[in-house]
């Protein structure tokens, strides 16, 4: 918990002044002793240790034995270069607070910087390096552009945020645990918001409203970090019987057979192929070809499509399947294919990629529940997307499945495009 009671000396609190103490002890929290690492102690009253140095100043726990309260007229060791010091972080879709995921970090437990003003005013300054790399304590005046300053990678199921001042990393917060829907949710976007506040305790799932009401007290530095790398399991993005309720399975699968049957009844191989791909089995489906292999594909993407838009008929963010074929002609082919077949049936709607994406007919048809197009194609669509800031930002979330067709011996394409996609099968 913050620090309710502070040891301090007088010359501290003749300095400071009453309500900058009043501002340390909401900002610092009880956990480790600067001096030994050991627990402060719940309900203990730790020791403030003040060095200052040219206006700067750093205040720090303690236990009253390790170090007593005291001020020192020279700067003690900064935050950043303390090894006792506590970070704790957490990251989670925060749709109240932020259209992108949310990182929020408190950076500094135990120890808070001071700056003094030209009136000769002490102030908290913890949050000034951040702000100085271009963090802002306004949210309304934010972009959805990565700062230079940050960098997130996520290393399977953890997510790390760094801070660069040049060629140097000034603070690094490491191997934050990543909750899977987090996770689809910061790969399909290519990036996430970092707060950076000393005012909440992090160690565990952060209230919305809590959080909404500091950002509105300008008490969180925030910026937009770009996702640099992603490194996932080699299982994080196989479909599993997970997916789907099974009734809903089997009755989409039979809903689209149904479709497909109007003219030429799927045959069995087609259905095992569909069901099998909907458990992660992908050797069926690719061994099928012709129209086989399109109506296994249909199949699959027709239940998949049926999670593509909200209750409200709106497309959701992060839905939809994207169909990802290795050329023009191919991609037309299936195409011409699902847009037959959907004709017939008020389901998925389909999109063909290949416009302008910010057209007009570009910016609808990537928004459909089932979207073909090439991987050059894709490409061009999210980079496009992602230049454009928020008012793109829902095309550029969006893409639950990618089914990467017809690579044959030249495996799933790019890395780099399908790593975004919760789910991914190469067929």
């Amino acid at each position: 918990m913050a620090v309710s009671r502070l040891r301090t000396d007088a010359t501290t609190r003749s300095r400071l002044g009453p309500a900058v103490i009043a501002g340390l002890k909401a900002d610092l929290w009880a956990v480790d002793c600067q001096t030994c690492g050991g627990p402060l102690g719940r309900w203990s009253a730790p020791a403030l240790d003040v060095g200052e140095e040219d206006g700067l100043a750093t205040a720090s726990l303690h236990h009253p034995r390790c170090r007593p309260p005291a001020w020192h007229d020279h700067l003690l060791d900064s935050p950043e270069g303390r090894a006792r010091l506590t970070w704790r972080a957490g990251c989670a879709r925060l749709p109240a607070v932020s259209a992108l995921p949310v990182f929020l970090v408190n950076p500094s437990y135990e120890c808070a910087l001071l700056r003094k003003d030209g009136g000769g005013e002490w102030h908290t300054a913890t949050l000034d390096p951040y702000l100085r790399l271009g963090l802002s304590l306004v949210s309304a005046s934010l972009t959805l552009d990565a700062l230079p300053a940050l960098r997130a990678t996520i290393d399977e199921d953890r997510i790390s945020v760094e801070v660069v001042d040049g060629d140097s990393v000034t603070h690094a917060w490491h191997d934050v645990p990543l909750r899977d829907e987090v996770s689809s949710a910061v790969r399909g976007l290519g990036k996430v918001l970092v707060g950076v506040t000393t005012k909440l305790d992090v160690r565990g799932p952060f209230a919305e409203a809590a959080l909404q009401r500091l950002m509105g007290e300008r008490q969180v530095a925030l910026g937009v970090a770009g996702l640099t790398s992603v490194r996932l399991p080699a299982h994080a993005q196989t479909l599993t019987e997970d997916d789907f309720d099974g009734k809903l399975r089997t009755e989409a699968i039979a809903l689209g057979a149904a479709v497909l049957g109007q003219d030429d009844p799927p045959p069995e191989p087609v259905l095992a192929a569909a069901l099998s791909l909907c458990r992660g089995d992908e050797e069926l489906t690719r061994a099928l070809s012709g129209r086989h292999k399109l109506a296994a594909v249909f199949l699959v993407s027709h239940l998949y499509g049926l999670t593509a838009r909200s209750a409200a008929n709106r497309p959701r963010l992060y839905g939809g399947v994207h169909i990802i074929a290795p050329d023009a002609h191919r991609a037309q082919e299936y195409a011409d294919f699902f847009a037959e077949a959907l004709a017939r049936v008020d389901g998925p709607t389909l999109g063909r990629l290949g416009a302008d994406p910010l057209s007009a007919e570009g910016a609808e048809a990537y928004l459909a529940d089932v979207v073909i197009g090439t991987a050059r194609e894709f490409r061009r669509a999210l980079t496009a997307y992602h230049a454009h800031g928020e008012r793109y930002l829902l095309h550029a979330s969006r893409g639950h499945l990618a089914l990467v067709v017809d690579h044959g011996e030249a495996g799933p394409g790019d890395p780099d495009l399908t790593r975004r996609y919760a789910r991914v099968a190469t067929v």
